[in-house]
């Protein structure tokens, strides 16, 4: 009997480690795997490159790419479901596959409906987390950090939503809690899920480093900070973390001076806060989460605009080129349009072409 495993979990959430585990531990995640990148995963995505070239078309068919708004609904049609199947089918020899796609949060339900009898691990990572590792990667579009928060929330509400709805075949996790925890999950794993696989300390080790990794530190200032800039998103956080059944237990850590600051300075403006002041206190948050990444992240992003620019006057100045050329083919082209229109009126131009001289 065949058996899927579906892993998924907003973008930078720890689900590329996640997946590791997983195909160590037998699951086939795919036989076409996308290659990793030195600077992004060097250790692999363990995405299966059909499933991503599906979900990432679903996106771009739709004008979108992984940032997507919060009321963002996603229902496939007759010929993507068609697809859907089709990939399903090419699988169904595998006694226990599955893939791994961030995107797959957003159409679980669809492929619930295809796969009734799949299981679901749905990871979540903290929103500040996944924000600075979007910025990490430049996946911030036109330097909104806030954008950032929407799209965690976006992506985690699809989760806790099909969680809530789908108690007996979702286990929800934090990645960092995975990792901390790796027994604890794979007890989980074969409570919640009935699969009962061989996952150990010395197999996470072997593929976990913490360099890589990531986990910036937080405190009871940026947590109610956050609350403040996006209080729906850590509302969701607070929901995931009740829900889920390895929950992430790092403890807070004294906070910077710079981060006081930056709290005192939102306790003079008036509450709730403008959507322009949480755009900017994103910003704020972020430079005092973490000072070098938001530099080398503005450096980068003013890299991108001016080479972007180039660009735009690059393309201007061809379509004027084009426009001239056009012009001046017109201005020649004129007299002579007009000259055979007069020797068409001639009669005997008109004689010679009835007899078929002409």
């Amino acid at each position: 009997m065949s058996r899927a495993l579906i892993l998924t979990g907003m973008h930078r959430s720890g689900t590329s480690l996640i997946a590791s585990l997983l195909a160590q531990a037998g699951v086939a995640l795919g036989k076409s795997l996308l290659a990793p990148k030195t600077n992004d995963n060097p250790r692999g995505f363990f995405e299966d490159a059909d499933f991503v070239n599906f979900h990432q078309e679903l996106l771009y068919a739709r004008g979108l790419d992984i940032l997507v708004a919060r009321d963002f609904v996603l229902q496939p049609d007759a010929t993507e479901t068609e697809r859907a199947r089709a990939l399903i089918a090419a699988r169904a020899d595998q006694a226990l596959w599955g893939w791994k796609d961030p995107r797959a949060s957003l159409v679980l339900e669809f492929w619930r409906a295809l796969l009734p009898d799949a299981r679901f691990l749905l990871v979540y990572r903290h929103p500040l987390d996944v924000t600075l590792s979007l910025a990490r990667r430049l996946q911030l579009v036109g330097f909104d950090f806030y954008a950032a928060l929407e799209a965690w929330y976006a992506y985690n509400r699809a989760l806790s939503d099909f969680a809530r709805a789908h108690p007996t075949r979702t286990l929800v996790c934090s990645s960092y809690a995975i990792v901390e925890q790796i027994d604890a999950f794979r007890a989980a794993l074969a409570e919640k899920l009935d699969l009962h696989l061989t996952l150990d300390a010395a197999q996470r080790d072997a593929i976990f480093s913490r360099e890589l990794w990531r986990q910036p530190a937080h405190t009871s200032v940026t947590e109610n900070v956050l609350r403040q800039i996006h209080p729906d998103a850590m509302a969701l956080y607070d929901a995931l973390q009740t829900r889920a059944a390895l929950r992430d237990t790092t403890s807070l850590q004294n906070p910077s001076a710079e981060q006081n600051a930056l709290a005192q300075f939102i306790q003079q403006l008036p509450t709730p806060l403008a959507a322009g002041q949480q755009r900017a206190l994103a910003h704020l948050l972020a430079a005092v989460m973490d000072t070098d990444l938001y530099e080398r992240f503005s450096v980068a992003h003013a890299r991108q605009t001016i080479e972007l620019d180039a660009e735009r006057r690059a393309w201007e100045n061809t379509a004027l080129a084009r426009e001239r050329a056009l012009r001046a083919q017109t201005e020649w082209a004129a007299p002579r349009l007009q000259e055979l229109e007069r020797l068409e009126r001639n009669r005997v131009v008109r004689a010679l072409k009835r007899v078929g001289l002409l």
